[in-house]
């Protein structure tokens, strides 16, 4: 038997930790911020699959947590994406008239 089957909810824990880590790591990159959303939302639920299934270990706390960092860091980025974009835009809209 396989040391992670032995454990509840160990590969939902870890599967949270790893789209919490790439859900960090994209928010940095503008429009792929919306992704980080997803994957933020994702880790979240795999987070709570792998608490509901017993297990309380660090690396499901750790997969939340990133997670939860993952998805607001994406939200604000994309927002700040989408304020960049506008105000491009109306500066450009003036200085052509």
């Amino acid at each position: 038997m396989d040391r992670n089957e032995s454990i509840p909810g160990q590969s939902a824990a870890t599967a949270s930790l790893v789209c919490g880590i790439i859900s960090v790591v994209l928010w940095f990159f503008g429009y792929s911020s919306l992704v980080s959303v997803i994957l933020g939302i994702i880790g979240l639920v795999l987070a709570g699959n792998a608490k509901r299934a017993g297990n309380n270990s660090g690396i499901r706390t750790a997969g939340f947590v990133l997670s939860l960092i993952g998805l607001l860091g994406g939200v604000l980025a994309f927002i700040a994406c989408i304020a960049c974009v506008g105000v491009v835009g109306i500066l450009a809209g003036t200085t052509a008239i």
